[in-house]
């Protein structure tokens, strides 16, 4: 396991708009075989477990990135993903977890994921020719909605 501090700079790290607490672990994992994605896979989920998400949403997760991690082991080039809990604001407690995969393949895209904007709440991918595909996704526990409305009884307004 790795600190956020080792990843990126202190400006770069302000200028995020989710933050993770230099407490919190990142996990980077390189995915080169079926054992690598199962690792990947489980450590998704155990996260997902710590911040509090739900066994249902913990599933999604982990099948999420089982899927993405297959998609590595496609190719010589192989890839890395991260995954780190993330919160909305400084100081608060992880509230969401953001899982990026790294293809190493340089050329043309081969990610294509329309089978993933069901199971997300956020999602972007990038393509750069020297530097491969990465794609970002975010998952959120949401609270409950809780409406506030007077008790009338019928008629009453």
């Amino acid at each position: 396991m790795i600190n956020v501090s080792d990843l990126t700079s202190e400006s770069a790290r302000n200028k995020a708009i989710f933050r993770v607490e230099a407490s919190e672990k990142v996990e980077m994992l390189h995915i080169r075989d079926k054992a690598d994605v199962i690792l990947a896979r489980q450590r998704g989920r155990d996260i997902a477990q710590t911040i509090g998400f739900s066994l249902v949403d913990q599933t999604v997760i982990a099948y999420t990135i089982s899927e993405l991690a297959l998609k590595l082991i496609s190719s010589p080039e192989k890839g890395h993903m991260i995954i780190r809990p993330i919160s909305l604001l400084k100081g608060d407690p992880a509230n969401g977890i953001e899982v990026r995969l790294f293809d190493h393949f340089r050329g043309p895209s081969r990610v294509h994921l329309q089978w993933m904007e069901n199971l997300t709440n956020d999602m972007e991918i990038t393509h750069d020719q020297l530097r491969g595909t990465m794609v970002t996704f975010r998952k959120w526990i949401l609270a409950p909605l809780h409406i506030k409305s007077p008790v009338c009884a019928a008629g009453e307004e």
